[in-house]
């Protein structure tokens, strides 16, 4: 009897003892850490964007975020934020000429952001939550619920995701360690957070570029180590998937894909040449995106749409914001490429000055450029580095023609610049032979100090940042747009703002004012005319007076000519933003100009 008792007692010891060292020193102690690891994540994320997110501040998130709502409500790939270069742009591609203003094609962006955030519009449409509010329903809300609810939660969640990537190719690069403190650098450094609240889909293209070398780094191990076919060949086709998924995010992704081919392409031998795989992964890709490539043609004639003309912005030819306010573009291949070279080779300049070596405060793209002064051992690590090396020339001569928001882009290397730079530094600290572990968990704690430093600042010694007026203020574009019934068409010189705020088809001030009269009159009639801060607070003589904006002065300053359709109107905000129509459509109680109080 007492035996049978004691054997039953043992398991229970047993299994108590195996719990209590399982939190001590097993695997339960690193399911704690790993919790608490993303519990510290979690509270930095709501931290930060509770102190610096104030609404969107920039044309490409406001220009994604609508072109996400029309694809969830509407089924299609459709903008209401036209531009008068499309309008002529579309025009030429169809067979009776028709610009289809109501359902304008988009020719400058790539769909796949945009129907991640049409996705989770759809998911909130069926379980009944209103992300759209009207004027009166957002008065008390701070930000605007489709861009606090959706899309800097998605982004968020992407940004978090490719955190996951980082760990996973850190790992497999260079050690568990590695992996672990990169991830952690990664999260630690301001400018990720930064691009995860700017909405302009960053972190959706870092995340796909990150699996796709991820993959594509693990198919290539494997099959030089000569595993069976089927295991290397899935995750090879998951390479080509994610990179087509990147393209399909945003066309600098063009930088990248070479990149990987030409890893694909070095991780060969002798006996299993890379360079036809490297040619199969760029058909494969090229197939996946073909697609897409054949509806831009048929729209606008080019397969990457407008997108590569924006090299033209801010030249000779097209100064400032005219190209895409133009309704007569002219273009020509050698003239063009000339005005371009020469934007580049500004542009490149500045960029190399001020911003190539500062990425993460400067230190980690220090030790990254010296790898390339350095062989590694192992191959794959190797000849990953020059595939990246690769992508980044690329990039780098691709952006200079394409200016600041291209150069934002640059913070897609950042993660490869992170593990190989504290991969590099892991380095040098074994060569110094610092018997001490101390001595080396202080070094690489100040390297990733130095680099955390300004999130931390940001956080708990810097302000906050103001409201984005001017010229972005949602109960003014609100209030705006609803003054004309969805049907009607407005004009302004912020079109991506009343798109997306105000729900409404809106076409981006044309260049001139004869333009203007011939959208109106031949395209599709304007029933309402916003403008704002972007064009009154322009240099008055070189711009307003004498420049590109001469011909819209008198309108600007209120003295409408005789033939103007627009005849009634009303000033916003102490004269800053000016709204005309063709009627009065503001009740005798509903005030002109909003209260101070709402500023």
């Amino acid at each position: 009897m007492e035996k049978s008792e004691k054997n039953q007692k043992q398991p229970f010891e047993s299994t108590l003892q195996d719990l209590v060292y399982s939190v001590d020193a097993g695997s339960g102690l690193k399911i704690i850490r790993t919790a608490l690891f993303c519990l510290f994540i979690v509270g930095l994320v709501v931290i930060f964007t509770a102190r610096q997110f104030r609404g969107f501040d920039s044309e490409a998130a406001m220009d994604s975020a609508q072109l996400g709502r029309n694809l969830a409500q509407t089924g299609q790939y459709v903008t209401q934020c036209v531009r008068p270069v499309t309008i002529a742009t579309v025009s030429a591609n169809t067979f009776d000429g028709d610009a289809k203003i109501m359902g304008h094609p988009e020719l400058f962006r790539p769909p796949l952001y945009p129907a991640i955030l049409a996705g989770a519009f759809k998911f909130f449409s069926l379980i009944r939550v209103d992300l759209f509010p009207d004027s009166e329903a957002f008065r008390g809300m701070r930000v605007y619920p489709a861009e606090q609810w959706v899309v800097i939660p998605i982004n968020h969640i992407f940004t978090c995701l490719t955190g996951l990537f980082l760990y996973l190719l850190g790992r497999r690069l260079f050690s568990d360690k590695i992996g672990l403190l990169g991830v952690t650098t990664y999260f630690l450094t301001q400018m990720v957070w930064q691009d995860s609240i700017a909405g302009t889909g960053i972190p959706v293209l870092s995340f796909f570029v990150l699996g796709a070398t991820y993959f594509a780094l693990l198919a290539m191990v494997q099959r030089r180590e000569r595993k069976p076919l089927w295991n290397w060949a899935l995750l090879f086709t998951f390479s080509i998937v994610f990179s087509a998924a990147a393209f399909m995010t945003h066309y600098v992704a063009l930088a990248v894909i070479p990149g990987l081919a030409l890893f694909i392409c070095l991780m060969g031998s002798r006996s299993q040449r890379g360079g036809h795989l490297a040619f199969f992964y760029l058909v494969f890709v090229g197939l996946l995106v073909s697609p897409w490539l054949i509806r831009n043609i048929q729209v606008s004639g080019s397969p990457l749409g407008l997108a590569p003309h924006l090299a033209l912005v801010d030249t000779a030819a097209y100064p400032g914001d005219t190209l895409a306010r133009t309704l007569k573009p002219t273009f020509n291949l050698m003239g063009d490429f000339q005005r371009a070279k020469t934007k580049w080779t500004m542009n490149f300049a500045s960029f190399y000055e001020e911003s190539f070596t500062s990425m993460g405060g400067g230190l980690l793209i220090a030790f990254f450029m010296v790898t390339y002064f350095y062989r590694f051992a192992r191959v794959h690590v190797h000849n990953m580095r020059w595939g990246i090396g690769l992508s980044m020339v690329l990039f780098f001569i691709g952006a200079g023609f394409f200016g600041s928001e291209a150069y934002q882009f640059y913070h897609l290397f950042w993660p490869f610049v992170i593990l190989y730079g504290l991969g590099f530094f892991s380095i040098l600290l074994d060569r110094l032979d610092l018997n001490i572990e101390i001595y080396k968990t202080g070094l690489t704690g100040l390297v990733i100090g130095l680099t955390a430093l300004p999130l931390l600042v940001t956080i708990f010694l810097s302000p906050p940042p103001n409201l984005p007026y001017p010229p972005y203020y949602a109960p003014f574009v609100m209030r705006v747009s609803e003054l004309l019934k969805p049907p009607e068409v407005m004009c302004s010189d912020m079109p991506w703002a009343t798109a997306w705020y105000g729900n409404r088809t809106s076409i981006l001030l044309p260049e001139t004012l004869d333009d203007y009269y011939e959208i109106n009159d031949y395209r599709k009639y304007i029933s309402g005319l916003y403008i704002t801060t972007l064009t009154k607070d322009k240099p008055f003589v070189s711009q307003l007076l004498e420049g590109p904006e001469k011909t819209w002065l008198p309108i600007i300053m209120g003295r409408l000519t005789k033939d103007f359709p627009l005849r009634h109107g009303f000033a916003l905000n102490k004269q800053d933003q000016l709204f005309l129509s063709d009627s009065v459509r503001w009740g005798a109680g509903e005030a002109a100009q909003p209260s101070e109080g709402e500023e």
